[in-house]
């Protein structure tokens, strides 16, 4: 499994942190959003899962990575 953190723009409360993670795992990840911080925690496995896999789940919904 890889850990990785991802800086967003674009979270504006509760709801944003919840769609990006229904998205994540919908794609098999674990997913840990926060508004606050303005970031994403995602586990996954890189067998199963492309790190431009997660990305596009990201910013399928507008979320921008940063940094």
């Amino acid at each position: 499994m890889i850990k990785k953190t991802y800086k967003l723009s674009g979270l504006h409360c509760t709801s944003c942190a919840m769609l990006i993670e229904g998205e994540l795992e919908d794609i098999g990840a674990d997913a840990k959003c926060n508004w606050v911080k303005q970031n994403v925690e995602v586990d996954y496995d890189p067998k199963i899962i492309s790190e431009d896999i997660v990305i596009q789940a990201i910013q399928k919904n507008g979320y921008k990575i940063v940094g």
